[in-house]
């Protein structure tokens, strides 16, 4: 690995991330596995500034709260 893992929410709008690690409860990790948000999964940040994050996942677009987001670790791609 390259690079260290950070949190979804600190990658910029138009980059790509690979998913690495969720640290969350049963019902989140539930709820992001069931969007696709898995262990090597490849997200693209579409919108990441002051409100909600927008995803793109494949053909599929999610909106997902910040604290949600920070739970989400990820190694830029």
């Amino acid at each position: 690995m390259n690079s260290m893992c950070i949190p979804l929410n600190a990658i910029g709008t138009g980059k790509i991330a690979e998913v690495v690690n969720i640290h969350g409860g049963e019902m989140m990790c539930k709820r992001l596995m069931e969007m696709g948000v898995n262990k090597g999964a490849l997200i693209q940040v579409l919108k990441n500034d002051a409100g909600q994050l927008i995803i793109g996942l494949g053909q599929t677009r999610f909106v997902l709260g910040r604290g949600m987001a920070q739970k989400v670790l990820v190694m830029e791609v």
